[in-house]
């Protein structure tokens, strides 16, 4: 079995991610499948057309719910899906293996499923992607290295400078959603923060 190391620490290599990260694997496989499909098949706009997030008022005036979910899995270009899929390989194979398979199902899906909310309540356009959920982790994990370097401790991650570098490329290209990306990271650094808690707890 191989080593590579991850952005976040840990290896992320593809065999050992497969028996202790295989969520993170079979989410990647998801989008990947999806759009591979649409890109061969000619449908990459239907696709959008159909699953993509809207503003809120047309997901309550016609009951399509499941555009909360389905706008995770959608992606509008080849750069698109190989960046964010390169991100979760990394954020989500280093927190799977740090929370567990369970909670970190939950974790990036409610994170993502609210962060389809927050993207129609504050866009007027539709909204794809699985970065709003790919942001929550990289909050998740920001607030932990932002803990650790507050308490003097040293540490590799990457993620600060990630963060930054993303956060000034979402304002500068007005394509990317800037609801989407903000909101996931405040929902993935509010969820460290209740993790942090509920384990401080404990130990006390």
């Amino acid at each position: 079995m191989g080593y590579y190391p991850g952005v976040f620490g840990g290896n992320v290599s593809i065999d050992h991610l497969k028996k202790n990260a295989p969520v993170t694997l079979i989410i990647i496989g998801i989008n990947l499948t999806i759009f591979v499909l649409s890109f061969i098949l000619r449908f990459e706009n239907q696709l959008i057309i159909f699953g993509g997030m809207p503003p809120i008022a047309y997901i309550l005036a016609t009951g399509e719910y499941w555009r909360l979910l389905t706008s995770m899995f959608i992606h509008s270009g080849i750069m698109h899906v190989i960046f964010n899929m390169v991100i979760l390989l990394h954020a989500g194979g280093y927190l799977e293996q740090l929370l567990g398979q369970r909670t970190f199902v939950l974790f990036y899906f409610l994170s993502g499923l609210l962060v389809s909310v927050s993207s129609g309540l504050f866009t007027n356009t539709l909204s794809v992607g699985a970065s709003g959920a790919i942001f929550a982790l990289l909050g998740f994990i920001l607030y932990f290295d932002l803990m650790a370097r507050k308490q003097g401790r040293q540490t590799n991650s990457l993620i600060l400078p990630l963060v930054l570098m993303n956060m000034v490329f979402t304002v500068l290209v007005p394509q990317i959603s800037f609801v989407g990306h903000f909101s996931g990271l405040v929902i993935g650094y509010i969820f460290a923060s209740y993790q942090h808690k509920l384990r401080t707890n404990k130990t006390n």
